[in-house]
């Protein structure tokens, strides 16, 4: 991803936090308030109204931004999941390795193969993950250090984001009542840098920035005695 979409990310991230804050505000107040220029501004505001994020309302004089608590079926069944610890915690790991079988997540969320498998089915079920199914299995590409080095054919059932972009809107939509925010604040930070029109890239020959991300993750999920970076 270049310099450009990282900063778009960022500055939407920006936008939407700063119109829960000041609800209502015209165009050019949140223009003024927030340094932006008017075309930049009507540009994010136009890309987060049609996401859904926001919604505009036409009092007769100016046109006042709102968020939008609207929500759909299944991002209610997204969120339900979310605020569960584990399920959270699970979805967000999606976003570090991008494919996980159920024994990798058991062995590094430290939960028993059950309590992972239980919530499996359920994000099955709500079309949150869904499973790969390539003939003899999946080839494995190496990710993140220690995490999954397998480059032989696995016949292991292997999982995916349904829809990681949506995700992570509702990440930034609901952050503040979700738990563990700092482990919620370090994804949402490194997917504004991995992420591309909602495709998880390969976490592969990163800068030394990204590693630094990528620490602090791995310092939120585990403990001191089991960083493996």
């Amino acid at each position: 991803m270049n310099d450009d979409t990282i900063l778009e990310l960022k500055r939407r991230r920006e936008i939407y936090e700063f119109i829960s804050k000041n609800s209502g505000l015209h165009m050019r107040e949140i223009s003024r308030k927030m340094n932006i220029p008017f075309t930049t501004l009507q540009y994010h505001l136009n890309y987060l109204e049609k996401k859904d994020l926001i919604i505009s309302k036409d009092d007769g004089k100016y046109i006042r931004y709102f968020i939008s608590f609207e929500i759909s079926e299944n991002e209610k069944k997204i969120l339900n999941s979310l605020r569960k610890r584990t399920a959270l915690h699970i979805i967000l790991w999606f976003f570090i390795a991008q494919q996980c079988s159920q024994k990798d997540l058991s062995r590094y969320l430290e939960k028993h193969p059950a309590t992972i498998g239980f919530h499996i089915r359920n994000m099955l079920y709500a079309g949150i993950i869904k499973q790969v199914s390539i003939d003899n299995g999946i080839i494995y590409k190496d990710t993140l250090p220690n995490i999954i080095e397998r480059t032989q054919i696995s016949s292991e059932k292997i999982y995916i984001l349904n829809d990681p972009w949506k995700i992570y809107n509702l990440l930034i939509k609901h952050k503040e009542n979700l738990s563990d925010k700092d482990i919620v604040a370090g994804i949402i930070e490194y997917i504004e840098m991995h992420i591309s029109q909602g495709i998880p890239k390969q976490i592969q020959n990163r800068e030394k920035t990204i590693d630094s991300v990528i620490k602090t993750i791995f310092g939120l999920f585990f403990p001191p005695s089991r960083q493996m970076i």
